[in-house]
């Protein structure tokens, strides 16, 4: 069994490229081993900046003998009408080295066609790599690439050298004039010169000599150590964000701890904005006291273990030292000025084209927020308007031009820094949210109606210009947007009944008269792709199955009598999903069916109890007068799995009734009856489910 090593070094790769490109790389290679029959072992992968490698063990010398069936001509082209094989047939099969008596008939989907079963000799695995090889490493996906020189082969950065060896082999193919070999390089500082490769168990222990950790495990661990040491020798705690530390992870090959400090004056400056200029900026993490206070201390990690680490500590305080001068410059800058100053000047800041500026788009917020204050918290409608008017205030700030990802958190510093009310302060950074799938809802009503607004403001507007979602593609994240608005609804943050095709209806109102030329259409269209969000929250992140929401969604919109408040909603689904986990439900479900379809396109005629003449008529309404009586109370209290195990005592009845009359008879008055009946019958759960949309 042999063992197989390859390493690619490049130029530096951004940090955010490089697992990607080694899970592509590790996830091609075994494919391709599948496909040519080459079983192996345990597969390892290396990755550092400017080197992506993977190790594969247990690999045998050499390509077993394989049978392999071979697609040849339909009967058609290769048999005459005499019987014979025709030219087609015979130059297929001669160029396997087989005669056309040794064609096989199968049939196909497509129809009769010949095969072969042709037995390959298998190959070196050494030969098998050198064609797969270059193919695979092509194949890595990166979100950009580039090319270098004169070649024509794209890649992140420039390629430097290719290591690959089967056992103590070096396999022999090239890429764009770079041939591969049995050599790798160091640290780019530590080490000096190539370093011979004799053995794939070599790499590891060969680049830790060289002062490179090749595991990107070992360096996270390394890493989260050196964490642990200065905390407790220092009695102090880095805020350790996990993206950050990836990051790190990719951004050196041998990750040195370093502890800096900044000026403590610059501590007047708000947390977050400390914290994003170390984070963001200079990928550095902030230090706390034991308390949870934050101290003008910050560790970052050096890629070089040098002699003298001040000089490393030095420059690195120096760096930040100028961001956050920067930064306490636009602060001071930015308090000379009330809130008020920088939302006239969003006048001047192009929002969309078609919806004007910034400022166009502030007073439809307050237009929407002010009327779902109405219903959501008319009592804070006052805060509600003013959150509103200064929640993008902070986006001609002097500060968010330096760093736009504050915006909202410095709206709300330089809020409470003024002295403006507190829940209008945090309702203008509280508008933005859920920034991100699983981040924090709104905490306020106040800061609920802002984000409602804002939110449906964007995706009315983008819709009414033409700019929807497709596919993949989604640049003004109305996806995200449209989640939020159902989280919030859902969670009832509103703390009101408000549905969100009526916050849809705010949101269309609110626009410009020239993008309503046709509002219905719009309307449809942007109440479908809620439809569609809607369905996604609740199978993808609430557990309802995908039939239990079509039964409850199908026949909700366009119902006036259905709720479309989304907890209800929700509250359906699961009350659904609670029912169909009965073993009486798929038999409940087959009788409703047919009530339904029998019912489905009828006019409506006249009912009159004096009708009944049959006594399982007679039955039949009686069980429906005393059920319609229990369910509609527990309706109006949202018990709504009560509600469906009360109307599903009913199906005895159903069952009887279609046992004993043809409900589609040829006396008029008798079918009209029994349609009607059974409309009343099927009235009973038409608002909570379509039983039709059920799969068992």
């Amino acid at each position: 069994m042999a063992k197989f090593l390859l390493e690619i070094i490049t130029e530096e790769v951004p940090a955010s490229y490089v697992p990607v490109s080694i899970r592509a790389l590790e996830e091609t290679i075994t494919k391709k081993l599948a496909e040519l029959g080459l079983e192996h072992g345990t597969v390892a992968s290396f990755a550092t900046p400017r080197r992506i490698a993977l190790k594969v063990d247990g690999l045998p010398e050499k390509q077993e003998t394989r049978t392999k069936k071979i697609s040849g001509p339909p009967k058609k082209s290769a048999v005459a009408p005499d019987g014979s094989f025709t030219g087609v047939a015979v130059g297929f099969a001669k160029k396997y080295g087989k005669a056309a008596e040794d064609l096989q008939l199968e049939s196909t989907p497509k129809g009769e066609y010949f095969y072969l079963m042709v037995e390959e000799t298998g190959k070196d695995t050494a030969r098998l790599f050198e064609e797969i090889l270059p193919q695979s490493i092509l194949a890595i996906p990166f979100p950009k690439t580039m090319r270098w020189g004169n070649g024509e082969m794209r890649f992140a950065r420039p390629l430097r050298s290719i290591l690959a060896i089967l056992g103590d082999a070096t396999l022999a193919f090239s890429m764009d004039g770079l041939h591969a070999g049995n050599t790798t390089m160091g640290h780019r500082f530590l080490s000096h010169g190539k370093i011979t490769v004799s053995s794939p168990d070599d790499y590891e222990n060969l680049l830790e000599k060289a002062g490179v950790t090749a595991a990107p495990e070992k360096r996270k661990q390394s890493i989260l150590r050196q964490f642990d040491e200065l905390e407790k020798r220092h009695e102090c705690r880095a805020i350790r964000d996990e993206g950050l530390v990836e990051e790190v992870c990719y951004l050196t090959e041998s990750p040195v701890a370093v502890l800096g400090s900044f000026k403590a004056s610059h501590l007047i400056l708000p947390r977050e904005l400390l914290i994003t200029v170390m984070k963001h900026h200079q990928r550095y993490f902030p230090v706390e006291d034991t308390s949870g206070k934050l101290t003008a201390r910050f560790v970052s990690f050096s890629n070089t273990n040098c002699e003298d680490i001040s000089i490393v500590r030095k420059g690195y305080e120096r760096v930040l030292e100028a961001r956050l001068s920067d930064a306490r410059f636009f602060y001071d800058e930015d308090m000379k000025h009330p809130l008020e100053h920088f939302a006239q000047k969003l006048s001047g800041i192009t929002y969309m084209k078609g919806l004007g500026t910034v400022a166009d788009k502030v007073k439809r917020l307050v237009e929407i927020a002010t009327k779902l204050a109405s219903t959501i918290c008319h009592e804070q409608k006052a805060e509600v308007i003013e959150a509103a008017k200064l929640c993008k205030a902070d986006l001609s700030t002097q500060m968010i031009f330096e760093f736009p990802e504050l915006q909202g958190i410095m709206g709300r510093e330089y809020a409470k820094a003024q002295g403006v009310n507190g829940t209008v302060a945090e309702a203008m950074d509280q508008h933005y949210r859920p920034r991100f799938s699983g981040d924090a809802l709104p905490e306020t009503p106040v800061a609920a109606c802002v984000a409602l607004a804002d939110k449906i403001d964007t995706i009315c507007g983008c819709f009414a210009i033409g700019l929807i979602p497709s596919g993949s593609e989604d640049p003004f994240s109305l996806r995200r947007h449209a989640l939020g608005v159902i989280r919030i609804l859902i969670e009832n943050t509103c703390k009101a009944d408000i549905s969100y095709t009526e916050v849809i209806q705010l949101g269309i109102g609110s626009l410009p008269p020239e993008r309503l030329t046709n509002k219905q259409k719009l309307t449809n269209d942007i109440e479908d792709f809620f439809e569609e969000r809607i369905k996604n929250e609740f199978k993808t992140n609430r557990g309802i199955s995908f039939d239990v929401v079509e039964a409850v969604l199908g026949p909700s919109r366009g119902h006036e009598n259905i709720s479309l408040y989304l907890p209800d909603l929700l509250s359906r689904c699961e009350a659904l999903a609670d029912m169909k986990k009965q073993p009486y439900a798929e038999s409940l479900s087959t009788t409703f069916k047919r009530a339904a379809n029998i019912v489905k396109g009828q006019p409506h005629f006249t009912f009159s109890e004096a009708n009944l003449k049959e006594q399982v008529e007679i039955d039949l309404y009686d069980a429906f007068l005393a059920t319609d009586k229990k369910v509609k109370p527990m309706k109006e209290a949202k018990d709504y799995l009560g509600a469906l195990k009360e109307i599903a005592g009913i199906r005895s009845a159903v069952d009887k009734f279609f046992d004993g009359v043809m409900v589609m008879d040829s006396d008029p008055v008798k079918m009209e009856t029994r349609v009607e009946l059974l409309r009343r019958v099927t009235g009973l759960f038409a608002d909570l489910a379509d039983f039709s949309k059920l799969v068992f």
